[in-house]
């Protein structure tokens, strides 16, 4: 005689992790295949070899009950995952913003790469712009000395 049976463990929920220690729980679906066999097997040549197999599927559906946790745990999924754009987005205006002090400075002391060479498109996009210098700006309120002769001496 042979006792067989298929045991099927509840795991637990399955675990989303978003960074910063925000882990949400959800619902877990498992299938479970399994394909069972025995032989039995006797030397003596005048009996008949005999066996048995059967095979099948096990399905489980586990759902938290606490919904309440699981709304809450998304809403402060989607915040962590916002934060982490924000700081990718941030990182990536450093990048941007250095890059193109770093490019600027070179083309004015007049270096750059080689234009064959594969770095010869990181400053590609830099465009140099030297500003005109403004004329002096001369306040109405003030006395230009140039254009005024009433306080000038004149020697006699």
């Amino acid at each position: 005689m042979t006792n067989q049976a298929v045991q099927v463990l509840q795991g637990p929920f399955a675990i989303n992790q978003y960074g910063s220690g925000v882990t949400c729980q959800g619902p877990t679906f498992n299938i479970a295949p399994f394909i069972m066999g025995t032989r039995n097997y006797d030397w003596d040549p005048t009996s008949n070899l005999t066996g048995s197999g059967n095979l099948g599927v096990s399905a489980s559906w586990q759902i938290p009950l606490d919904t309440e946790s699981i709304d809450l745990c998304k809403e402060r999924a989607q915040v962590e995952i916002k934060r982490q754009q924000a700081e990718a987005d941030k990182a990536r205006l450093d990048f941007e913003l250095v890059r193109l002090l770093k490019c600027g400075e070179a083309a004015k002391m007049g270096v750059r790469f080689h234009p064959q060479s594969p770095y010869a498109s990181i400053c590609a996009d830099v465009v140099v712009v030297i500003p005109k210098p403004k004329p002096p700006v001369v306040e109405p309120n003030e006395p230009n000395p140039e254009t005024q002769t009433a306080n000038k001496q004149v020697p006699e």
